[in-house]
């Protein structure tokens, strides 16, 4: 009875408000668009095998800038649907309301949704730079994980608590992508910037840290939130900070004892 219930929530427990939505309609959707993305890394894997790198210098450079952007604007947009003076770090009730400022949040969370999307680009561009090494399975775990949950978010909690997770993570990467643009200027910038490349692991890992912070409050009576969503919401950053964590000892701390 529990599997149908979630079944049943799954299929027609949509937000009312955004279900006319691009990408928001049907689970087929997101499912495809996962399933494109692992069978691609495959294909393109094996594409690559017997062919030259690509360089894709300007087209990172430009990709870079865009997400700067993008991230900034969906940052801006919280913050003029009132996330300070109305969700901040407290626990906020799931309310579907249709009040400007609201839909705002709704519209900013559906905008984080696209861009978790096109995140995905990510893993295409080091299939067609033989990048294989930086394609981990922390790197499709985190991709995979992350779209899917931006897209049950929209699809169900586009209000609320949900706009803290999509608004601290978008000012991450607005911070993590401006340094890969630098790096991406040439050897003088990168030179200059890599003793930094470090902190952009520990700022992930106290991104997840802080956002299992502000997650326990859900699990308390008196917070009227879904405690489904925020146990697998929690479950997935404990899963994300260990592999995150796992990474920057193997090569920051373990590179440092072997130089020595």
């Amino acid at each position: 009875m529990n599997l149908n219930n979630i079944y049943e929530n799954m299929i027609k427990g949509v937000d009312p408000r955004v279900k006319q939505w691009p990408l928001v309609d049907s689970p087929s959707t997101i499912i495809t668009i996962i399933g494109i993305y692992i069978v691609s890394i495959f294909i393109g894997s094996k594409y690559m095998n017997n062919r030259p790198a690509y360089s894709l210098k300007r087209f990172i450079q430009f990709y870079n800038i865009f997400q700067i952007l993008a991230n900034s604007i969906i940052v801006y947009m919280f913050l003029d649907g009132g996330w300070y003076e109305n969700i901040f770090i407290y626990c906020v009730p799931l309310i579907y309301s249709t009040d400007p400022s609201s839909m705002k949040i709704a519209l900013a969370i559906w905008y984080t949704m696209i861009l978790k999307m096109i995140d995905l680009i990510e893993t295409g561009i080091f299939v067609l730079r033989k990048k294989n090494n930086q394609i981990s399975f922390l790197h499709v775990y985190h991709h995979i994980t992350t779209a899917f949950l931006a897209w049950l978010c929209i699809r169900f909690y586009a209000a609320g608590m949900a706009a803290s997770i999509s608004m601290l993570n978008c000012s991450v990467h607005v911070i993590m992508y401006a340094y890969y643009f630098l790096s991406s200027l040439g050897p003088e910038i990168q030179k200059l910037i890599l003793p930094y490349k470090p902190i952009l692991t520990i700022i992930q890992m106290v991104q997840f840290v802080i956002l299992l912070i502000y997650l326990l409050q859900t699990f308390l009576p008196d917070c009227k939130v879904p405690k489904l969503a925020s146990f697998i919401m929690f479950i997935n950053l404990i899963i994300n900070l260990l592999l995150f964590l796992n990474f920057y000892m193997k090569t920051y701390k373990n590179s440092k004892t072997k130089n020595k």
